[in-house]
């Protein structure tokens, strides 16, 4: 039988679906020109709603992180430095890994994402890698998850599973299905969920640190480096 936790992530899944699917037919239907307009308003919504999903959970690391906070005043800006250059380094570990393997240098899934809204339009970029990203998706591929998967490493692996799939479904589609492909989205989403669990599961302290993350390809792409 289907606990509470399951139902909610279950629908969390279903609304990540149907409201993606939405944005594609209402432009379809009605022939709208301005589709950024559409897929921001779409992802408002979405937003909105997963984050009264969970509230509660919100709430409580909230709570725990100002208690951390009040022990250490430093300790939040020591975790995202911390993590921040773990994530780096291991993205250049695995550039230069990739390129030695496969001849192919390749870039991680988030600069991925933010170089291919580039050409799109520069508040939506903003918008989609430094505050969906970091709030819808990681309850979705986190928050979500972890409530029904229980087990640090088995959360792990499919939380960076199910972030892999959902990117080839819904960003590659059309796209070439190789290793290197799927490595370079789910070797990150390991780190990041790695990084959830070292962080006794605060989603507060993963957003920062995938927000603080995620400055830096935009910083690359506005400024053209």
């Amino acid at each position: 039988m289907l606990n509470n936790k399951m139902v909610k992530t279950l629908l969390t899944f279903i609304g990540y679906f149907l409201y993606s699917m939405l944005a594609t037919t209402i432009i379809n239907a009605f022939h709208i020109s301005n589709e950024i307009l559409v897929y921001f308003i779409c992802d408002m919504v979405f937003l909105v709603g997963i984050v009264f999903a969970y509230k509660d959970n919100l709430k409580e690391d909230f709570i725990n992180l100002k208690t951390k906070i009040k022990n250490d005043k430093f300790y939040l800006l020591k975790t995202i430095l911390l993590w921040v250059v773990i994530i780096i380094a291991f993205n250049f570990i695995m550039g230069a890994l990739t390129d030695l393997v496969f001849k192919t240098p390749e870039l991680d899934a988030n600069t991925n994402a933010v170089i291919a809204l580039k050409n799109q339009s520069l508040f939506y970029t903003i918008f989609k890698s430094m505050i969906f990203a970091t709030f819808a998706e990681e309850l979705l591929f986190r928050e979500s998850v972890h409530d029904v998967v229980s087990n640090k490493w088995f959360f792990i692996i499919i939380s960076a599973v199910i972030y892999t799939a959902m990117n080839f479904v819904f960003s590659e589609t059309g796209a070439e299905i190789s290793i290197l492909n799927i490595l370079v989205y789910f070797l990150p989403a390991l780190i990041f969920s790695f990084a959830y669990t070292k962080n006794d599961n605060n989603i507060l302290v993963l957003m920062l640190i995938k927000l603080a993350y995620n400055i830096i390809p935009l910083i690359l792409m506005v400024t053209g480096v």
